[in-house]
């Protein structure tokens, strides 16, 4: 399969930048240097700088996908004596559920249907219940929801609750605010937003969650961030990382400074909104509840989904991402992230059109 004349329109892994491809054209070097330190925290300042997240936050930088570090994060900074709410509304929310099970973490789940949008409402039942955190992808990308940081924020400030985000596929798509929002960790990965390669994951720690990592003794080699917290301090890590993915990551965490986080943040909103102008008129919806800029959840009215799917990808050589469980018959989705153009959406819009022969 030659993927070289083929348009991702996947939020991740994403249309890579030419200015991307062009660091992992190089050999990757040996990493136990004080060059490549100097670099890890710089990476560290810029993650903490584009998060917004408190000064004297640490920075984990964990060689696995976002559900090991979903799963990392959970068991550095919670154990049997918590109690966890997870938003459960699609199937990243049950990773949550289910990464609590294996660990025997006291959890209850708030779930929501696949068209159901969260509202203030679902947390009353949970109000004084003794819960000491709360999991949330804050967008649910099975869905394409994005829950309103707001009310959860206001939910955990009510009940003293630590605050974990899984902002994978939010972050750089939607303005995120780790400090005024009172997020205690926030979860992110390479191959979305940041438009690298799969491989990195980073987990950046408010400092109250910090003293909570410290206190728990984790049955981890791989995953103890108290080790990483240490190694951090010289700007390694305690295991070989994803070196190659590291340059990519400086290299890109530089270039969206200097754009500015609000100006990326409109770029990626502008292919979103023009793209979901421009199929009003097609035989498709949209769900009701709040999107993410990320990506557009697109509904069939048949069980057309995976037919479609296959047209794009083997007759246009276009990769959009399939959904899969109960959705899967009746929805695509569509990723506003990446090195995409207007024009881009223009031939995509086109070739939606075709199919349904308008």
């Amino acid at each position: 399969m030659n993927l070289d004349n083929y348009k991702l329109f996947t939020v991740g892994p994403t249309q890579m930048y030419e200015s991307t491809l062009k660091v992992r054209s190089k050999v990757v070097p040996y990493f136990r240097t004080p060059e490549f330190s100097e670099m890890m925290l710089d990476s560290e300042r810029l993650i903490k700088k584009l998060q917004f997240a408190p000064h004297d936050s640490k920075v984990v930088f964990l060689t696995a996908s976002g559900s090991g570090a979903m799963e990392a994060t959970v068991i550095n900074c919670f154990n049997q004596n918590d109690k966890l709410l997870v938003i459960s509304g699609g199937t990243f929310g049950e990773r949550f559920e289910k990464i609590c099970e294996i660990h025997q973490i006291p959890f209850e789940a708030l779930k929501l249907g696949a068209d159901e949008a969260l509202e203030s409402s679902h947390f009353q039942e949970f109000e004084n219940q003794g819960f000491t955190g709360l999991l949330v992808n804050i967008d649910e990308t099975y869905t394409g929801q994005l829950y309103d940081i707001n009310i959860i924020r206001d939910f955990c400030d009510r009940n003293n609750l630590l605050l974990v985000v899984d902002a994978i596929s939010s972050f750089l798509a939607d303005p995120y605010y780790m400090e005024k929002n009172h997020i205690d960790a926030t979860i992110i990965s390479s191959q979305k937003g940041l438009c690298l390669a799969p491989g990195l994951s980073i987990i950046t720690l408010s400092p109250r969650m910090v003293q909570k990592v410290e206190s728990i003794k984790v049955a981890s080699l791989y995953f103890d961030f108290n080790d990483y917290f240490i190694n951090m301090m010289r700007g390694q890590t305690p295991f070989t990382p994803a070196v190659g993915v590291c340059f990519e990551l400086n290299d890109m965490l530089h270039k969206i400074d200097e754009q500015g986080i609000d100006a990326r943040l409109k770029e990626v909103k502008a292919r979103c909104d023009y793209f979901r102008s421009s199929i009003q008129n097609l035989p498709i919806h949209l769900p009701k509840y709040p999107l993410s800029n990320a990506i557009t959840p697109i509904r069939f009215e048949k069980d057309i989904a995976m037919d479609f799917f296959a047209y794009l990808k083997n007759e246009k050589h276009i990769m959009v991402n399939p959904v899969g469980g109960e959705l899967g018959k009746r929805s695509i989705r569509v990723a506003h992230v990446g090195d995409l153009k207007l024009v881009d959406y223009d031939n995509l819009i086109n070739e939606i059109k075709t199919y349904f022969n308008m």
